[in-house]
Order: C-alpha cells, then sequence, then structure tokens
C-alpha cells in the first residue's frame, strides 16, 4: 500500500493518510490491486478517457480499502458501499467507521474516524484564470473581501485554502453542492474553526481544520459535532 500517515489536528479523533497515485505499485495492471476492487469499480475505472486517471482511481480506492480493511478486520475485497442522497460514500451496516477521500493530480488523502461523519479535501495548485470570479459566486462576503486583501502572490493559495475548508465542511454533511457553499464560512486562514450549515432549518454545527502537507497544495478535514450526527446526509 502507498499510503502514509499524515499529522491529524489534535483531539478531533481523525486518522488521515496521503497516498502517492504516481508510486509503480499503484500500476493498474497489477493483478492484486485489482482483485481487491469490486465489479463496479473496476467497471468505473474502465470508464476513464485516460488511462492516467483510471489508474489514479484504482490506486486511491485499493488505498481506501486496505485501510478500512485495517479498522474494521474485515478483507479489503469483501467490504461494501453504499451512497447517502447525494453520493456519499458509506460502508453497509451498523455501527462502521466514518471515511471520507479526496483526490488532486497524483496525491489522494483519506480520513478514518471512528464515531462521527467526516470531510476531506485535498488541492494541488494549477493555473486558475478565473480565481476571482469563482470566489465571489462560491465564498461568502467576509471571506471574498478577505482574499481580495491577500497579496496577489499569495492569493491561489488562499484561495485553495478557503476551498478545501468548504469542501471538506459539505463532505462531511454529504450534501455535494445541494447546498451552496457561499452560505457559511470557513474562512481562508489557517486556523480551525468552528462553522455550522442550515439543514432545514438546524444549524449543523462542525469543526474544520486545514492541513500541513508535505509538497505545495492545500487540504483540510471536518468533523461533525457529536450533537448534529444526525443531520448527516
Amino acid at each position: 500500500m502507498t499510503a502514509t500517515h499524515l499529522t491529524s489536528p489534535e483531539a478531533i479523533g481523525i486518522t488521515l493518510w496521503l497516498v502517492d497515485l504516481s508510486l509503480p505499485s499503484s500500476d493498474p495492471g497489477d493483478p492484486d490491486q485489482i482483485a481487491l476492487l469490486s465489479a463496479t469499480e473496476r467497471a468505473k475505472a474502465g470508464r476513464f478517457h485516460f488511462e492516467r486517471d483510471a489508474r489514479r482511481y484504482r490506486a486511491s480506492h485499493t488505498a481506501l480499502r486496505q485501510l478500512l480493511a485495517q479498522v474494521t478486520g474485515q478483507p479489503a475485497r469483501v467490504l461494501s458501499f453504499v451512497e447517502g442522497p447525494f453520493g456519499k460514500p458509506r460502508l453497509r451496516g451498523e455501527g462502521q467507521p466514518h471515511f471520507n477521500m479526496s483526490h488532486s493530480g497524483d496525491w489522494a488523502l483519506i480520513g478514518l474516524c471512528a464515531d462521527a461523519p467526516i470531510g476531506v479535501d485535498i488541492e494541488v495548485p494549477r493555473e486558475m484564470n478565473d480565481l476571482e470570479s469563482l470566489a465571489q459566486r462560491n465564498f461568502s462576503p467576509a471571506e471574498f473581501l478577505a482574499l481580495c486583501a491577500v497579496d496577489p502572490d499569495r492569493r491561489l493559495e488562499a484561495f485553495l485554502r478557503c476551498w478545501t475548508r468548504k469542501e471538506a465542511c459539505l463532505k462531511a454533511l454529504g450534501s455535494g453542492l445541494s447546498i451552496e457553499p457561499g452560505v457559511f464560512e470557513a474562512g481562508i486562514e489557517t486556523e480551525p474553526r468552528f462553522t455550522a450549515i442550515d439543514v432545514q432549518g438546524q444549524a449543523c454545527a462542525m469543526a474544520v481544520h486545514s492541513l500541513a502537507l508535505p509538497f505545495p497544495g492545500q487540504a483540510a478535514c471536518a468533523r461533525l459535532a457529536d450533537t448534529d450526527r444526525h443531520l448527516a446526509m
């Protein structure tokens, strides 16, 4: 397995792993790797236009299965997944650990948590010509103003930091983009933050943390408050 442990924020109860999807062990022709995936996963990998993307998909999903096998005690190949109403996967059955995965370029980020829904997001920097317009559409007014105040040389970094924090929160909730990212604040700063997302008139509280990566990029994780776990989608 190509996953390496990533230092987790204190007292948040999330175990984090980075997966290098470029290593030779992520070769999609590896029969041991392919054998761990379900027929659905193999079919989805086969629909990618570029083999590079298929390789990354196989490698990340193999690593996820191997990590979940370690914490559940079940063989990786027999793990069964179901999806929430907006597509967030979870393990079939009651009392299973929570998990989430994100990937960007040659890196995947996997988070595991024993007792609360979580979300993770990772972004490798890339050229963005529409950064300001994306921020104006997806950030809160306060976040957008804070971004505009950042030195232009650091603006992409700040944008991706806020973006990953928002994505981690929405993924923890399981709402996908059914909830607009601009209706709540995750912040462009690196400091941990408590925020809340309105779910049918109820405030779903969560903590969001930015993560330090050993390469250029931004990542974040979020965990729903114990009192609001029932609001997860």
